[in-house]
């Protein structure tokens, strides 16, 4: 079946590494630069599975992911850092976080993950 995938990071080739991947598995994706954009797109359309960046400008992941569960928005997410172990502890409690993705990350692994997650929805 497919599921739609939301990827926010500020830094084009991942979110093109990462919408291939998504697609080549049948599924949808749109992409968010910032914590902002991907609040304001998640209001309009809400996706089966998060993707967020720990680092973004203007509003970063953590932020993003607390406001969402403030307003009673449960996505499951991916977050991804280059900071794992810090965005890792930083983010304990945060009930929708369900994978955290050192970067650069192997992609093949990425894939069973996302597929993983989808398949739980």
């Amino acid at each position: 079946m497919k599921k739609t995938v939301m990827i926010v990071d500020d830094q084009l080739g991942i979110r093109l590494l990462l919408e291939e991947i998504i697609k080549s598995e049948g599924h949808s994706v749109f992409t968010a630069e910032n914590g902002k954009e991907a609040l304001d797109k998640i209001e309009q359309t809400k996706p089966d599975l998060l993707l967020i960046d720990f680092k973004l400008p203007i509003m970063d992941g953590h932020t993003l992911i607390q406001q969402l569960e403030q307003q009673d928005i449960r996505i499951p997410t991916i977050l991804m850092s280059g900071l794992a172990d810090e965005a890792a502890k930083k983010c304990e409690g945060l009930e929708t976080v369900k994978q955290v993705f050192a970067k650069p990350f192997n992609v093949e692994e990425a894939r069973r993950h996302i597929n993983r997650l989808l398949e739980l929805q």
